[in-house]
């Protein structure tokens, strides 16, 4: 079963040493990815905490979720409740 996280425990992951993403409804930790992004580190840094799926979206497809994503994921996101 995978673990479940909220948008705020995502978003306290916004710094070059500990960085989380959302694509997807699934959380990534792309710390150690840094170093390996093709597109560099500062594209990661924009959207750290955040829902990137909109970037994400825009300049790949299923193939590097496929290549990177197991390895990188540690959970599902959860909407908060209205």
């Amino acid at each position: 079963m995978s673990k479940v996280f909220t948008e705020t425990q995502v978003a306290a992951h916004d710094k070059e040493k500990d960085i989380w993403i959302i694509v997807h409804g699934k959380v990534y930790n792309v710390t150690e990815f840094l170093s390996e992004h093709p597109g560099g580190k500062k594209v990661l840094l924009k959207v750290a905490g955040k829902d990137a799926t909109k970037q994400f979206d825009q300049f790949h497809d299923a193939s590097a979720l496929e290549k990177y994503g197991d390895q990188l994921y540690i959970g599902e996101i959860v909407k908060a409740k209205m």
